[in-house]
């Protein structure tokens, strides 16, 4: 599927629902990086219950803020959009996380 930031997909397990969301950011976008050839990855994506609850752990845990929470349309497929909160937490590999999930209560 294609975003305003790039390519991504979304693969399901068809019995739990685990889903692993794989993507590839355009250059020229605000969270565009230069892929490095190896392991190098650019994020995986979670679907949380608090997304701000989930920054504060993992920032806890050592990660650093890349993007701040923020609302906006989220893109999960096979959903239609909708409106929900995410962000983005690198962690000491600068690997980056993103947290999707509801807008806050």
């Amino acid at each position: 599927m294609t975003t305003r930031f790039g390519e991504c997909v979304q693969l399901e397990h068809p019995e739990s629902g685990f889903a692993i969301e794989l993507n590839r950011f355009r250059k020229g976008t605000s969270i565009w990086e230069p892929y490095r050839k190896g392991v190098e990855m650019d994020h995986f994506g979670f679907w949380v219950d608090d997304v701000d609850a989930w920054v504060k752990k993992l920032c806890k845990a050592g990660g650093k803020v890349k993007l701040h929470p923020y609302d906006s349309e989220l893109v999960i497929p096979p959903r239609r959009p909708f409106k929900g909160r995410a962000a983005y937490v690198a962690d000491s590999d600068g690997v980056w996380t993103e947290l999707m999930g509801p807008l806050p209560a």
